[in-house]
């Protein structure tokens, strides 16, 4: 009879994960992201002249009336959208004067939270220190993120050097890419080319029998600011399979001086100067101590070619590093170490004798109240576990917090305690520290305790449909925790925070009883002990994700 009700128990609560699963699936299905669809009007802060606007290489060509190129626009959108803020990614205008240079940002659309949104848009800092740079200039960049609103303007910023790293694989100067034929002067054996995932911008050169033979590569964009004696070159770098020693170049196109270009692709020798190095000797070289000599009468237009190389060399090398390993997109923060404290710490007071002690107790609400909700500020609420679900997860840049909400959301399921809500949450805490100061209190009759109970998950139900469907509810508005960050909080979060606790100094723990629709979603997955069954709530619960998952646009 154990075993069975073991099983029974089992069987429960994965139930109840997969519950949850669905729940995320089905709002998942519910949303497509898409690209803004760009007109005139939009580009005309950045281009007055503005008259038309024409595709070309993955971004959009700004004309004046005359047919002049007054510049490039271009959106972050779909290259970055799976880069998370703090709930959801964000679509971002990039404007480009004709130089290729940044003329400017702009905000399209956003899936993160309208509070975090405003503080980034507020601060205009942030969008200058991209402007008036080039692709190539932007990608050592450290961007200074927003206090207040870290990983919404982290990712905003990740999404532009992001998309401003593919435009970089584009040359405004040289638009045309290699072709088989000019690949054949090199490698004879060239049958197909294919695009590398490896090395953007480049391709990879098969056989006959489909085999990756070579590794078709040019110099620009990233020479495009490397000038010999009048303008840039670019030269084709035929490389190894491998990517990693260079086999031959040839002179694509330049805009130096037609007879000095002459002079440079008729000197067989200079051409084979850098055949069979690696691209590491290549990004290192000194041209003085190894010996590269320029083309007589045509020395600045060889050196710049040979320097155009050597850029390319480095960029190869860079795109190396980026390949290593996933583990190295992982950025630790601070609010990490500080999530992981509070784990630790949560642990410790629901398993330990410690929970018994008031002054232990008090002590750790005082921490959570002080650290968690006015120093870190990132707590788990409806708008950021909506966000997740709708666009994934920010595992790249805030692995700390998607630990925590793992632990909140999967804690409830296989260990039947509450951890977030009675041992993380600094308004819970804040709560606790509350509960019987006034020496009037207030209980609700039974059924009005038992009515008011409910609204939790009325709010619960509201939040999931208004998700699936697009609806326009400002979820943190529904919720108080987004006023203990007041540059960020807006006036519904400060009101019912105020009220919540107010109310607590009569009735304990009013807010999380009566109020918090993130605590329903943790009593919703809450495994009770051997008594729990399948009840009403379950059946409740399945009817709603199977009517968003069935009924729900998408």
């Amino acid at each position: 009879m154990p075993s069975i009700h073991r099983w029974k128990s089992l069987a429960l609560r994965l139930w109840r994960v997969a519950l949850l699963a669905l729940t995320v699936i089905a709002i998942r299905r519910s949303h497509s992201p898409a690209a803004v669809e760009l007109t005139v009007d939009r580009v005309h802060d950045f281009f007055p002249a503005a008259a038309a606007l024409t595709s070309q290489n993955g971004m959009q060509v700004v004309k004046d009336a005359s047919g002049i190129t007054l510049g490039h626009v271009m959106q972050t959108s779909p290259e970055a959208d799976d880069i998370i803020g703090y709930s959801g990614p964000t679509n971002t205008l990039i404007a480009l004067d004709a130089r290729g240079k940044v003329l400017g940002l702009r905000i399209l659309s956003s899936g993160d939270t309208t509070d975090h949104l405003a503080e980034v848009v507020r601060e205009r800092a942030f969008f200058k220190q991209f402007t008036d740079k080039k692709a190539a200039e932007l990608s050592n960049l450290q961007p200074h993120a927003v206090s207040g609103a870290t990983l919404t303007s982290s990712a905003i910023a990740e999404g532009v050097l992001r998309r401003l790293g593919k435009s970089a694989t584009t040359s405004l100067r040289f638009p045309d890419t290699i072709t088989l034929d000019e690949v054949k002067k090199l490698e004879p054996r060239a049958a197909k080319l294919r695009e590398s995932k490896a090395h953007p911008g480049s391709q990879e050169v098969l056989d006959e029998k489909g085999a990756v033979i070579a590794l078709a590569v040019r110099t620009a964009p990233a020479s495009d600011g490397t000038v010999g004696y009048k303008g840039p070159s670019d030269t084709f770098m035929l490389m190894d399979e491998s990517g990693t020693t260079l086999r031959g170049i040839a002179l694509r196109r330049s805009y130096d001086t037609e007879q000095y270009v002459g002079y440079v692709t008729g000197d067989a020798a200079f051409l084979k100067t850098f055949d069979g190095m690696t691209t590491e000797k290549i990004a290192h070289i000194d041209f003085n101590a190894a010996g590269v000599e320029g083309v007589s009468g045509a020395t600045q237009t060889s050196y710049g070619v040979a320097e155009g190389i050597r850029v390319r060399a480095e960029s190869l090398l860079h795109e190396e590093e980026v390949r290593s390993g996933w583990w190295q997109q992982i950025r630790w923060r601070w609010q990490d170490s500080g999530h992981v404290a509070i784990l630790l710490a949560a642990f410790v007071m629901a398993f330990t004798p410690l929970r018994g002690r008031a002054w232990c107790r008090h002590l750790h609400h005082v921490l959570l109240v002080i650290y968690g909700g006015f120093i870190a500020g990132e707590m788990l609420s409806q708008g950021l576990l909506a966000g997740w679900a709708t666009h994934g997860t920010p595992w790249r840049n805030a692995h700390g917090l998607v630990l925590l909400a793992a632990v909140a959301l999967l804690g409830p399921v296989f260990t039947s305690k509450q951890l977030y809500c009675h041992h993380i949450c600094p308004h819970g805490a804040l709560q606790q520290l509350l509960v019987r100061r006034l020496p009037w209190q207030w209980s609700p009759s039974k059924a009005l305790d038992k009515l008011m109970s409910k609204l939790p998950f009325v709010l619960l139900a509201l939040v999931l449909f208004s998700v699936a469907w697009a609806l326009p509810v400002n979820l943190n508005a529904l919720e108080p925790f987004d006023a203990y960050l007041f540059r960020v909080a807006g006036w519904a979060s400060i009101l019912i925070a105020i009220g919540g606790l107010l109310m607590s100094l009569f009735t304990p723990l009013a807010y999380c009883r009566y109020g918090c629709p993130t605590g329903a979603l943790f009593k919703l997955l809450r495994f009770t002990g051997d008594g729990d069954r399948f009840g009403v709530r379950d059946w409740l619960a399945a009817l709603g994700v199977t009517f968003v998952l069935f009924l729900a646009p998408g």
